[in-house]
């Protein structure tokens, strides 16, 4: 590719900047990193070295980098301090492009091609970076839409100077980069749907490349690659099968076996025996499937980029972490399944992409229990009834309420919805955290009934079994999204018993807070510990206690809360410290975070009247965070009890 088709692909691409950094790394440090999107870096000062996918350059002052997803960054700073921006970005092609363009794109995606250089005329594109970087980190929506003209004059800049240099940008090895992320992360679950994500190519060219280069299909050289180690393992060690089983990547040790029959020829016990006898003569299975495709490097890759961390010295801006749109990164298992079963065989065997360890119930389970339509948001849906085996990757309250422990449920629910943990047991399963859902543990659980928020998600679930988006929007209170999750599970009676005693609840706990807090009391919700140089305030809407503080106890909530977040319908705003005043109220709840050490607060927070009179309770956000239906009445009464111990203190 060269310079002027690289713009062309610019020009016809939709492009997103995620997040823009200064960095300083101090001297005689290092650092690594993995990029979780498309990158610039742009170093204005200081000397050392950066390592791209294992490939040295000089790192010297006025120096530029632009790497893929993916790939694997690590510096090393000597006797200087070294200063950079960090400037992240999306791209993807747009489908109107033309023919020529797409092929461009297909062949060599500019958004992953890798380049580095001292341009000759830095200090224009210093000027780009700075403003580039006051103007996004200003935040409203003019100032960034500012940012990303600035970004697109930066790369013209950056690109007019490297076609007058002559540099070239080196083509990326998809298929060696491919293996080098399979042999790091073989006993992961690992789709072609994953990968093409990771690599940002189509599933049909990723595919495509890989065979042509190796002689078979990406997900035949993860079992091949899960089968060399499981050998090595068997050879080398006094594992068990189980354990084995386990280590390469399969929970289910009878289809492991199953599996590694068809592949090998015997079963994992027949071989370790074999090789003992002296019948197979190999030492080092694993070197030799190594050796059979090349010798590969491993490389440091990761498949999600849902949130980032870099521990760095020195930040003059350390955003925590991006909200991408929630299942960005879902690993798509089942499509897979059913693209390998294109040969006609439908048994598990044959479904090399997800390797699950149960298969879905059969027709005569489902006619047993009988079927019930279901009118969702998604159209009518037929689910069992009275279903024992349920999945559910957000509203886990919901379900818990209406008496169902589900078989499965997403490790962000069941880690921040502290809440709710008497009412689950050791039984319920772990299908991955929100944004990277493990379709194929979905699987595994053969359930009955899925519950999803998921729009994106929902055809793919539904290829495992009935599936019910549950959009609580619908709903205009707790009561109904209760009764409604009772019809959706058939159990309408638990339903009811569930809303009769809420209302008790509800009541008690604000009589609890009536009998302490003067009627017209105003309250607020602060969070400092999870963000930087500002204060977020929250409304009622969304996690962190407003579901329980405003809807289900009644409290009222300070004047700019109610008109500049709940009127607008908002979950939380951040504030500066300045006008903090403006946002708390009589009293104020302040979140925590277990093992955190809260920032250090600024005098106009001191001088609020609450926090000078100790009108203040604290709640743990690993508890706070969850805001179902179930949680939230959960919450409710443990607020109402901290309110009144604090007020019978005084």
């Amino acid at each position: 590719m060269n310079w002027e088709e690289y713009i062309q692909v610019w020009d016809a691409s939709w492009i997103q900047l995620v997040d823009i950094r200064q960095h300083v790394i101090r001297r005689q440090s290092k650092q690594q990193h993995i990029l979780p999107a498309s990158c610039f870096i742009f170093v204005v000062s200081g000397q050392g070295a950066i390592w791209l996918d294992g490939n040295r350059h000089s790192l010297e002052r006025f120096f530029v980098l632009h790497a893929g997803k993916g790939s694997n960054i690590k510096f090393e700073v000597g006797h200087e301090d070294v200063t950079y921006y960090y400037i992240l970005y999306r791209g993807s092609i747009s489908t109107k492009a033309s023919k020529t363009i797409l092929k461009s794109y297909h062949i060599n995606n500019p958004f992953h091609l890798q380049y580095a250089c001292k341009p000759n005329s830095p200090v224009v594109l210093y000027r780009h970076a700075e403003s580039m970087y006051e103007e996004w980190n200003r935040r409203p929506a003019m100032e960034r839409f500012q940012a990303k003209i600035q970004f697109y004059q930066f790369v013209y800049t950056l690109v007019q100077q490297l076609q007058l240099q002559g540099v070239a940008p080196k083509e990326i090895d998809l298929v060696e980069q491919i293996i080098q992320y399979i042999h790091k992360h073989y006993y992961e679950p690992i789709s072609l749907e994953s990968m093409a994500e990771v690599w940002n190519y189509s599933i049909q060219y990723l595919s495509r490349q890989f065979k042509r280069r190796t002689g078979r299909s990406p997900i035949e050289y993860v079992i091949q690659t899960r089968m060399a180690k499981a050998k090595e393992l068997l050879i080398q060690t006094d594992a068990t099968v189980q354990e084995i089983a386990v280590s390469v990547g399969y929970s289910d040790v009878f289809y492991f076996t199953r599996l590694f029959k068809k592949q090998v020829g015997t079963t994992p016990v027949q071989y370790k025996n074999k090789v003992k006898s002296g019948l197979i003569v190999s030492d080092s299975p694993w070197q030799e499937f190594l050796s059979s495709m090349g010798k590969y490097s491993s490389a440091c890759y990761i498949d999600y980029d849902n949130h980032y961390q870099l521990k760095l010295e020195g930040d003059k801006q350390m955003l925590k972490g991006i909200e991408t749109k929630k299942g960005l990164m879902l690993m798509l298992v089942l499509t897979l399944l059913l693209t390998a079963c294109g040969n006609g065989n439908t048994s598990r065997n044959s479904n090399a992409g997800a390797e699950p360890t149960q298969s879905k119930p059969s027709n005569q389970a489902i006619e047993n229990t009988g079927l019930r339509k279901i009118t969702t948001v998604m159209g009518d849906v037929n689910v069992p009834a009275n279903p024992q085996r349920v999945v559910v990757d957000w509203d886990l309250g919901p379900v818990l309420a209406v008496g169902v422990v589900p078989v499965g449920a997403s490790n962000t629910q069941l880690e921040y919805s502290q809440f709710l943990k008497p009412f689950l047991d050791e039984t319920v399963q772990d299908i991955g955290a929100e944004g990277s859902i493990s379709f194929e543990k979905v699987l595994e659980l053969a359930p009955d009934v899925i519950i999803t928020w998921n729009k994106d998600a929902y055809s793919n679930y539904s290829k495992i079994a009935p599936t019910v988006l549950f959009d609580t929007s619908k709903y205009a209170t707790i009561q109904e999204e209760i009764t409604a999750m009772g019809e959706i599970l058939d159990r309408e009676e638990e339903a009811k018993q569930f809303v009769a005693d809420f209302e008790k609840r509800k009541i008690a706990a604000r009589e609890k807070i009536n009998n302490v807090l003067a009627k017209d009391a105003t309250i607020s919700i602060v969070d400092y510990i999870t963000v930087e140089k500002f204060l977020m305030v929250i409304g009622n809407q969304g996690e962190r206690g407003g579901r329980a503080t405003y809807d289900i106890l009644g409290l009222n909530p300070a004047p700019k809360v109610q008109s500049e977040i709940i009127d607008k319908e908002m979950s939380r705003v951040e504030v500066s410290w300045e006008t903090v005043n403006d946002y708390v109220g009589d009293y104020v709840i302040v979140l925590t975070v277990k093992d955190k050490e809260p920032p250090k607060l600024p005098a106009t927070w001191k001088m609020l009247d609450a926090v000078k009179n100790n009108r203040m309770i604290e709640i743990d956000m690993e508890k706070y965070f969850a805001a179902d239906s179930y949680s939230s009445l959960l919450q409710a009464e443990d607020i109402a009890d901290k309110l009144s111990k604090l007020a019978s203190s005084k």
